[in-house]
């Protein structure tokens, strides 16, 4: 792998949120949870978001800092973003996620935009979008990264929080697409798209010019669309212990790309990530 002497700046814009679970709670939300893996990896992470002007508010920073990712975060009159996660009979979670945060109101500010400038990738999905006023300071955003760098759309469909004509936008602007199986069963008849898996994947990466393509499936293997196809097989992970996997999988594969590895040793660097994700949800049971 070749190696770089500046560590890469991997950016995320969205939603910034804290996981209320039973008895617990822990800083969430798929950017932090991505700039995590991607700086575990070796790069300088900052997330852009907006938090409340509350306790919540400042533990998110705290976290951040903790977790070495710069807090490039607005204050707003409305509460820090939280999401209640209640574990099922049969292991998976099922998030609920409260309305009307701080990050349905991110601004664009000058730091955001000096942020975005240095990006060598830019990490987004839909969630973040789910309301006017952040739709449109996220798109603007994206458009203000670099030509060159990464922009890594990771579809992350919840609820009923996305629509055809976003992800069609969001899609017009990133160069890798990351979805799961799941994700991909819902865009084949909202995007309709027809033909079997290898086609439809294909057809997306051909269509919006993506440089790649990568779609998950925990449980069984993981496959990266690039220059060329890779493959990575998994055996005896179970789907109810890959809670926060397909971030692991997402941060670790950009910073490893940035950092020089070929498409194979991303692809293998990132599905060791999500394993270790699983292990470790698997040891909680």
């Amino acid at each position: 792998m070749a190696g770089r002497t500046k560590k890469p700046h991997v950016i995320a814009i969205g939603e910034v949120v804290y996981d209320i679970m039973p008895d617990s709670r822990k800083l969430g939300g798929a950017p932090a949870d991505f700039l995590h893996y991607a700086v575990k990896a070796g790069a300088k992470g900052s997330l852009i978001s907006a938090i409340g002007a509350d306790d919540l508010g400042r533990e998110v920073v705290a976290e951040l800092n903790k977790f070495n990712i710069e807090p490039v975060l607005a204050i707003t009159p409305y509460p820090t973003g939280r999401v209640l996660i209640f574990k099922n009979s049969d292991g998976r979670h099922t998030a609920h996620i409260l309305e009307n945060a701080a990050w349905d109101y991110i601004p664009y500010t000058e730091a955001a935009e000096k942020c975005v400038q240095t990006a060598d990738a830019a990490f987004f999905g839909t969630l973040a979008l789910r309301k006017p006023y952040s739709r449109g300071t996220v798109l603007d955003l994206i458009d203000a990264v670099p030509e060159k760098a990464y922009k890594f759309f990771d579809v992350n469909l919840r609820q009923d929080y996305y629509d055809k004509e976003l992800i069609q936008s969001l899609l017009h602007k990133a160069n890798i697409l990351k979805l799961n199986t799941d994700e991909l069963k819902v865009l084949k008849p909202l995007l309709r798209l027809n033909g079997n898996t290898e086609d439809v994947c294909k057809k997306l990466k051909n269509v919006y010019g993506l440089k790649y393509l990568i779609l998950t499936d925990a449980s069984k293997e993981s496959r990266v669309y690039g220059k060329e196809l890779t493959v990575v097989k998994n055996s005896g992970v179970r789907q109810a212990f890959a809670y926060g996997a397909g971030n692991a999988f997402a941060g670790t594969f950009m910073t490893s790309l940035l950092n020089g590895a070929t498409q194979q040793e991303a692809h293998d660097a990132a599905n060791q990530a999500a394993i270790s994700v699983c292990v470790a949800n698997s040891k909680k049971i």
